[in-house]
């Protein structure tokens, strides 16, 4: 009877344990799935071309990808907006979303579910781009943008407890939980010399000095957790501590170099975050949350002592972080009525977005007519996976127009798990 009754607490009270448990360690993650406002100088005819940019990047997009393109860029550009919206997950699929959404779920279909989720955890990374402002004159450029990111990771035992319930003389553990997130201003001045000038070749470095002004920043120090389920009693623990600011600054450098061929080709390396260092300092706080549970059965009716809950926050020291590196090889050449271009992509940590998974894109331009520019590209590899790209550009005298969507995860839009679009407008004179 007394395991009978137990069972019964595991599928009624013990729920309420498991929400607990749940809500517990992710509740810090919620912040930084949303995504925050943005990424420098929002580069719409990359995203259409497949993420591609190092190499045929100019005039303000140089300014994102590669700084030695302001070299070769020519006239006058003014930048009067842009945005991106870009938020994928690692697991779940639209296909998958779409046949869960309100739908029972048997034992089939929950270990089908749960089987898409990696070792690794459930990752979903968030980000949204925007363009303020931005000006490029020959091989200088003046620009004021957004950055921002959100990402977080939770444990794959949180989606196998929700799915199949907490069994007997089973520990279930929640210890691979991680998150951060920022969001801040930045100012930049870009520029790009000729280091060499010849028939065969021309050789550049491009150089951005950033200055950042931090508006939030938030990071998981330590989270962890466990349930038990025993004959006698459900007993567990949930801990997570966070590191919040509501302002700082620091300083960032890009370099790249650019190289053009006189046989069309154009080549191009750069360094991302070469130099960044932001401390936070306005506002700094240090927040623990725990819950400690023992004694739940279905012979104890007092959980407010069965469950002890403790949130506490203190005043912290300044603290200082940085932007994640990355190294990226472009070329590209024309044929024809296309431009085609192909990019490397090494991070050098595993930090949201930047992966020390290598990423290949390769996208390409059609010059149709002098007005309209369709755009195709595919990309590989890194934290988003293998995904497929398309945008338009429109040139309506001294007034562009440009316009992107990118599929996360998969080149099949079913088995998309993740969306990314964005759209611009410039003046080139």
């Amino acid at each position: 009877m007394e395991s009978r009754n137990l069972t019964n607490m595991r599928h009624g009270r013990g729920k309420a344990m498991v929400a607990i448990m749940i809500a517990a360690t992710s509740f810090s993650l919620a912040g930084m799935l949303i995504p925050q406002t943005a990424q420098a100088q929002v580069s719409v005819r990359s995203w259409g071309m497949g993420g591609t940019g190092v190499a045929t990047a100019r005039g303000l997009d140089a300014v994102n990808h590669n700084p030695a393109n302001l070299a070769f860029s020519e006239g006058f550009t003014l930048g009067l907006a842009a945005a991106a919206v870009d938020v994928h997950n690692n697991s779940i699929s639209l296909d998958r979303y779409n046949e869960i959404t309100g739908a029972h779920l048997d034992t089939r279909a929950k270990e089908k579910l749960l089987s898409d989720i990696p070792d690794a955890g459930f990752q979903m990374d968030a980000n949204v781009s925007a363009s303020v402002f931005g000006l490029q004159s020959g091989p200088f450029a003046l620009t004021f943008n957004a950055i921002g990111n959100g990402s977080g990771n939770m444990d794959k035992d949180y989606f196998d407890l929700v799915l199949f319930g907490n069994d007997l003389n089973e520990t279930v553990d929640f210890s691979n939980t991680s998150g951060e997130g920022y969001a801040m201003g930045s100012a930049a001045v870009s520029y790009g010399a000729l280091l060499m000038s010849g028939e065969r070749a021309k050789l550049s470095m491009g150089l951005s000095a950033k200055y950042l002004y931090g508006a939030y920043e938030m990071h998981v120090e330590e989270a962890y957790g466990s349930l038990n389920t025993t004959m006698d009693e459900i007993a567990g623990e949930a801990y997570v501590s966070t590191i919040t600011s509501d302002g700082g600054q620091g300083y960032g450098v890009d370099m790249g170099l650019a190289l053009q061929t006189g046989n069309g080709w154009n080549l191009g390396l750069a360094m991302e975050n070469l130099y960044t260092t932001v401390t936070w300092d306005n506002n700094v706080e240090f927040n623990e949350y725990r819950v400690d549970a023992s004694g739940i059965n279905a012979l104890n009716d007092d959980l407010d002592n069965a469950v002890v809950r403790t949130d506490t926050t203190y005043v912290a020291q300044s603290y200082t972080t940085t932007l994640p590196q990355q190294l990226r090889f472009g070329a590209a050449n024309r044929f024809g009525a296309f431009d085609l271009a192909f990019d490397y992509v090494q991070g050098f940590e595993n930090r949201g977005v930047t992966s020390t998974t290598p990423r290949f894109h390769l996208g390409t331009e059609w010059w149709l007519t002098g007005i309209i520019q369709p755009r195709f590209g595919v990309s590989t590899g890194g934290v988003a996976g293998t995904g497929a790209s398309a945008g338009l550009g429109l040139k309506l005298g001294y007034w562009r127009v440009d316009l992107a969507a990118v599929s996360r995860g998969e080149l099949n839009p079913n088995q998309t798990k993740g969306l990314a679009f964005a759209m611009g407008t410039t003046l080139v004179f």
